[in-house]
């Protein structure tokens, strides 16, 4: 079983900084920083040129503990009815930076996006099974299974989501363009309004990669495997080749279900 909170956080290029604004929580938290700098050979009217996108992905190293009791489980997961052999836990933070640009010809002063880098992160992914396995070889093996996948899940949908997230900024930054500022002062909140075009794109992505993650996340939790974990070790049986019903529909993600 999952706890799958997904956040979200960006820090400043620059030391000119905005105030954060924060969204709700288990959506999506963005908090905005932008800064400006000077430019050469650039006006509106011809056009700046193309900001540098760029996303990266990174991955905390996974926590795997057979130390906590079924009824710690329980607690921690903090679900009625619930009672967990083994859970998962695990986030995606979504991390921007902007920087923008402009540049006064003597006739306008243009402001466009000059940068934006964007973060995705699995972090501290943490397996947790249940210490009264220890002795129930099939069992234990089973629930281990379980819970990888879900680990798996997140692996999967951060590089799936990276090339789509790394399209949906490219396209904010185009419809950001190059914005015209009829004063110096006014160069500021122009950048903070081409924040938040990159910023929207950025949440509907966003979003798309929550309602995926909590799709798989919910397929591998279905009344059939839970089925399955319940008579697969019945009568002292091996476990053998009995993998999550999942597995079946999505092969990728059980490829590996080797321990962490």
């Amino acid at each position: 079983m999952p706890t799958r909170p997904l956040t979200a956080k960006s820090v400043s290029v620059h030391p000119r900084t905005l105030l954060p604004t924060i969204l709700p929580p288990l959506a999506f938290c963005l908090l905005i920083a932008v800064a400006p700098t000077a430019a050469l050979a650039q006006s509106c009217a011809t056009r700046p040129p193309p900001p540098k996108v760029e996303v990266k992905t990174a991955q905390s190293d996974v926590l795997a503990s057979e130390e906590l009791s079924f009824s710690e489980l329980t607690r921690m997961f903090r679900k009625p009815g619930a009672h967990p052999a083994g859970l998962y836990i695990g986030a995606i933070s979504v991390a921007q930076a902007i920087q923008y640009r402009w540049v006064n010809d003597g006739r306008e002063i243009c402001v466009s996006i000059d940068k934006i880098e964007v973060t995705l992160t699995l972090t501290d992914p943490k397996i947790f099974i249940g210490r009264e396995l220890e002795d129930d070889g099939c069992s234990r093996e089973s629930v281990w299974r379980h819970e990888i996948v879900h680990y798996r899940i997140d692996q999967d949908v951060l590089a799936r989501f990276t090339p789509v997230i790394q399209r949906a900024v490219e396209f904010a930054a185009k419809q950001a363009g190059g914005q015209v500022a009829k004063r110096e002062n006014d160069v500021n909140r122009i950048g903070e309004r081409m924040a938040r075009t990159v910023r929207q794109h950025l949440d509907r992505a966003s979003r798309d990669m929550q309602a995926d993650r909590d799709s798989l996340h919910d397929r591998l939790d279905s009344r059939e495997e839970y089925a399955r974990t319940g008579k697969v070790c019945t009568g002292g049986a091996a476990l053998g080749n009995s993998m999550p019903v999942l597995c079946a529909s999505e092969p990728r993600l059980c490829t590996n279900l080797e321990k962490p």
